[in-house]
């Protein structure tokens, strides 16, 4: 998938699920704002457009098949050219568990699916004005 480069003022999202259909809400929620996003439907592929385009904010699912997004968060945090970027995981997970493990991997926020479109544009905000 290419995305145009964005310019300085544009905030880039990566976008990381395995679900097509969360992918496009999602995109369409961020878009909608004049966020640039990218998209990835597996972890590796994550890593991947993280290192080369190092986005702003990912938003990373948790349960994904051959890397779940706890494994991707481990090693975006161990490579220096990703380790800053703020991570948010969103599940269908609801439990304390999840979100307490997410925290405890180095996540800034958790956002549990489904999610209002307002709580998604709110929890974007705070986290890129650094207030998340």
């Amino acid at each position: 998938m290419k995305n145009s480069t964005p310019s300085p003022q544009t905030k880039l999202i990566l976008v990381a699920d395995d679900e097509p259909d969360i992918v496009t809400i999602v995109e369409m929620i961020l878009r909608s704002q004049g966020y640039d996003v990218l998209k990835a439907a597996n972890g590796l592929e994550a890593l991947e457009l993280a290192e080369r385009h190092n986005p702003d904010l990912i938003l990373l699912d948790i349960m994904m098949p051959d890397m779940d997004g706890w494994e991707v968060l481990r090693l975006l945090h161990v490579d220096p050219s990703t380790a800053e970027i703020p991570v948010a995981m969103i599940s269908a997970k609801t439990g304390s568990r999840a979100k307490i493990t997410s925290m405890q991997e180095g996540a800034v926020d958790y956002i549990t699916k489904p999610f209002d479109s307002r709580e998604l544009l709110t929890k974007v905000r705070e986290i890129l004005t650094g207030q998340g």
